[in-house]
This record gives C-alpha cells, structure tokens and sequence, in this order.
C-alpha cells in the first residue's frame, strides 16, 4: 500500500509493506519512498520521517497540518477507525463552504476551528486566505503569520503575504515576504518567480537575470521544491524583461521568444517582443507583436 506524505509539497510516498524491514523496493530508493512515517490522531494526516522526525516517548512530534501529537504510523488503522476531531471537521466544514463562495460561513468555521485548537496550523492558513478574499487584508496577514510561526518550515503563508503586498504595489514588503519564504524553503521557484516579478515592479531589472538564472537551473535539474505549472515560460519572460530593461534587446528578444514558445502567452511578453523588436530596426515585426498583445489582453 503506498500513502501520500502530508509534508509541504512533499513527493515522497509512504510505503506499507507486510514484508520485514519493509517493501524492498521502497528500501533501496529512500529519496522517493519512506518505509517509516507518523500519523495524527486528530486529522489522521501521515507524514514522512523527513518531514516529521521522530520524537522521543516523551516528547510527541507534533502534526504540521493541526498541532496533535503524533503517534506511530504502525497504529495506522485504529486511527484510521476514529473519526476525525471535532474542530477538524469544523475545518473541512469551512473548506467547503469557501470552494462554493460563501466566505463569510467559512470564516466563521475557521474561527471556530483555531478558537479550539490555537495550535492548528492548516485553519490558520485557510483563515488568511478567506479575509484576503473578504478584502480584510491587514487580518489575512496576521493570520498568515500566525500560520508560518506556527510552522516555519512551510513557506506558503510567506508566498501570498508576499502577493498581498504586491498587489498593492508595497514592493518592499513583498520582496521583505518573499525572501522570508525562500530562506524558508531555497528551491521555492514559484516564490522566485514573483519576486523577480516585483524587482521589476520595483525598478531593480539588475538583480532579476542572476535569481532567473538560479531558478532556470533548478528547473533544468528537476530540483525546484513547488514544480510550478509552466515555471520556465514565466523564468524567461521576467529575464527577457529585465534585459530590455537594461538595454540588451537582441538577448531580452531570445528570452521572450523562448517564454513565448514555453507558454503561457501573455500580453506583457508580447509587449516586450514588440518593443525589443523596435529597438532593434524590426518594425513590421513589431507591429505584428504588438497586435498580438492586444488580443491576448
């Protein structure tokens, strides 16, 4: 039987196995398997022994996801025979009732949920995310804070902190956010991608192409931590952005045209094709892009 790591992003499979020692095949690969994990009895989240250590009989690792006490994944099935806590259920009550658009009985759910469990790491997390869509943004930071202090190994609340800022152009702060996930987690490419993002915002072009080249190598090698969907377009239109920026328009035009290529299209990208193309004596070429950037907006 294989189980899915609770952990941030974590790949790694949980490997049940009858056989002594465990399955071999899980055995011998550790990178992608785990033959030893810790359950919680409260959210029955599993989590692997790289994203959970084990802890001492007298000292329970705590659930990442909900604050409980851990216990040993050997007791997988009588936890698993329990009903979830209450203040959970009051959680996945509010989850659905954010996927269907009421935000304000999600909220209330969430209240409940961190109300009974102060140390619940995921409702803090869910919390933040129902005031940022209420517009209560001052409340959706605190509570995403809440949620990274709780558990600073997850960078995620740091992201839409970051998002939060950016959005309304406080591009200090975002990038203040956004360095707060990366020290966090440094393979985090979705965070790379839109700190590179508000550098632009920001007028610093300069410190954009070293971060892109970092990212693109993570994503070449296959080592980013988030495998953000279409990582490599958005690398290659921020480079080619920052390179028109600084006046290297045949080099910004190859990293738009390799972003075009990548997908998404977008209308930035366009735009920044059709002004490379100008600079460089392609005005037909140009007028073409910049048509294209009208449709694509």
């Amino acid at each position: 039987m294989i189980l899915a790591c609770a952990g941030w992003r974590c790949e790694r499979m949980i490997s049940i196995s009858v056989n002594p020692g465990g399955n071999p095949v899980a055995r011998n690969d550790p990178e992608h398997f785990s033959i030893r994990f810790q359950i919680c009895p409260d959210c029955h989240a599993t989590f692997c022994d790289r994203c959970v250590a084990p802890k001492t009989m007298l000292r329970a690792a705590k659930c990442r996801d909900c604050g409980g006490k851990l216990v040993d994944g050997s007791q997988r099935q009588k936890v698993n025979g329990t009903a979830t806590a209450a203040f959970v259920q009051q959680h996945d009550e509010g989850y659905r009732h954010g996927a269907a658009g009421n935000m304000p009985a999600a909220l209330s759910c969430f209240d409940q949920a961190v109300a009974a469990r102060p140390e619940y790491v995921a409702a803090h997390f869910s919390r933040g995310m129902a005031l940022r869509n209420l517009g209560r943004l001052d409340e959706a930071i605190a509570a995403f804070e809440r949620s990274f202090a709780l558990d600073p190994r997850n960078p995620q609340p740091m992201f839409d902190i970051g998002s939060i800022y950016a959005a309304g152009r406080d591009y200090g702060r975002a990038l203040a956010a956004y360095d707060r996930a990366l020290a966090a987690e440094p393979r985090y490419v979705g965070a790379m991608i839109n700190k590179m993002v508000a550098l632009l915002a920001a007028g610093r072009p300069d410190l954009v192409l070293p971060l892109a080249e970092h990212a693109l190598q993570l994503e070449t090698a296959d080592q980013s931590a988030d495998h953000t969907p279409n990582a490599v377009g958005y690398i290659n239109g921020a480079k080619g952005a920052a390179l028109l920026a600084l006046g290297h328009n045949s080099a910004a035009l190859t990293a738009i045209d390799q972003a075009i290529n990548d997908g998404p299209d977008t209308a930035d990208n366009y735009r920044n094709r059709a002004t490379a193309l100008e600079r460089l004596g392609r005005a037909e070429e140009a007028a073409a892009a910049r048509r294209l950037a009208d449709q694509q907006r």
